[in-house]
């Protein structure tokens, strides 16, 4: 397992800002315009599902056994330690000698706000633009545990200075020390807010009748947030990204107050080049800097699955409910240096299951009787990953306020 990049599968984080949060059928009336304003949260996503399925802690499945095989790998001053050790009778103290457990505990959230303007070109042809402004918070903390380093201190605590200083060896110290000598920077708390990704979004209705439509959405995304950083492990390195979403809807209605919208979605991302550290082999889990190079990179593509069911309790407030599959592709890394590019596309293909609830209110029917202000929508949605593969958990509280002018 690499101990590089404590939250590298975030991708599916990516929220549509400018589309709804659930897939509907619906599109603006010719000439009005639609400001809305979305704000959401987004936690869980300290806890990964694994690449057999099992739900971990990211403080577990990024936690590293520095035992003696390992400890040869990550320190010289620590291979001669052990060698030294194992000079001491014919126990091979030093091959059972063993610092314990490296956890790196995380607790990120993010947070966004996103304003979206959309605008009815025709009545069955809407454009919008959303504009997100991310907030991502990390708390982050090393500790060690399950070591055996007490029971050395007794047995050889004393016979030289530098094997007492090795012996006194605190994991997290030197992971830090190590990162800054390899040039990563350290493993510190985040409190970071910027401009994301600026989405664009056409949605054409290209049938319709009394009872059901069909809705072509086109998403395109621009890779205005911040860049690929090799050097943070603790980066959220899912902006700055170029793809474009395409998705067919359809809605059918039934009993006059239930609508089933299944849909299907592909998202393509287009080629770009990154930094990136690439490791020489399988044990070369924090590249040093000089194996960083200018790489192509192939993000894997997404296809997503999945259905929206509606029901109108009243004229104001509507229920909905939704379950979607998806599956990524495993990402691609070329370049005309050397180092194992194959071990970059470890883990990075994707499955996932997510279900969402939702309930709004609309003034719009209220508005045309001429009993409501102004024509708006309020909406809550809550969604969760409730299985998958090689990504994190993420719970998603998201408040909507569309209005019409």
């Amino acid at each position: 397992m690499r101990f590089g990049g404590i939250l590298t599968s975030l991708s599916i984080m990516l929220v549509a800002f400018c589309a709804h949060g659930m897939t509907s059928t619906d599109t603006l009336p010719a000439g009005i315009d639609s400001p809305s304003f979305r704000y959401g949260t987004i936690n869980g996503i300290d806890e990964k599902y694994t690449d057999n399925g099992t739900l971990m802690k990211l403080g577990d499945y990024k936690s590293v056994v520095f035992d003696a095989a390992h400890l040869v790998n990550f320190s010289s001053d620590a291979k001669r330690l052990i060698e030294a050790l194992d000079r001491f009778g014919a126990n091979k103290l030093g091959d059972n000698f063993n610092l314990g457990v490296l956890r790196v505990d995380t607790a990120p959230t993010v947070k966004y706000f996103a304003p979206v303007y959309a605008r009815g070109i025709t009545d069955k042809w809407t454009v919008g633009i959303g504009l997100p402004v991310v907030t991502y918070q990390n708390k982050i903390s090393l500790a060690q545990q399950f070591s055996n380093i007490e029971y050395y201190k007794r047995q050889f605590s004393g016979l030289s200075k530098e094997l007492d200083d090795a012996l006194n060896t605190n994991l997290a110290t030197e992971t830090q020390s190590t990162l800054v000598s390899k040039g990563y920077k350290p493993l510190t708390n985040h409190n970071d807010t910027f401009l994301g990704d600026i989405q664009l979004v056409s949605l054409y209705r290209f049938y319709e009748d009394a009872d059901q439509a069909l809705l072509y959405q086109a998403q395109f995304n621009l890779p205005t947030g911040p860049k690929y950083d090799c050097d943070d492990l603790a980066a959220i390195n899912i902006f700055g990204r170029t793809n474009l979403t395409n998705t067919i809807a359809y809605s059918r209605r039934f009993w006059s107050r239930f609508t089933f919208v299944p849909y299907v979605a592909y998202q393509y991302n287009l080629k770009d080049q990154i930094t990136e550290r690439v490791p020489t082999d399988e044990n070369d889990t924090l590249p040093d800097e000089n194996s960083k190079q200018e790489l192509n990179r192939q993000l894997g593509n997404t296809t997503t699955v999945g259905g929206n069911m509606f029901v109108e309790l009243t004229d104001s407030f509507t229920l909905g409910a939704g379950y979607e599959v998806a599956q990524k592709d495993a990402d691609s890394f070329s370049g005309s240096g050397g180092g194992r590019y194959d071990l970059l596309s470890q883990n990075t293909n994707m499955k996932w299951q997510r279900v969402r609830g939702q309930i709004s209110y609309s003034s719009v029917k209220s508005y045309f009787r001429k009993s409501a202000m102004i024509p708006m929508i309020f909406s809550l949605e809550v969604s969760d990953v409730v299985a998958g593969q090689n990504v994190e958990r993420q719970t998603v509280q998201e408040f909507n306020l569309t209005m019409f002018f």
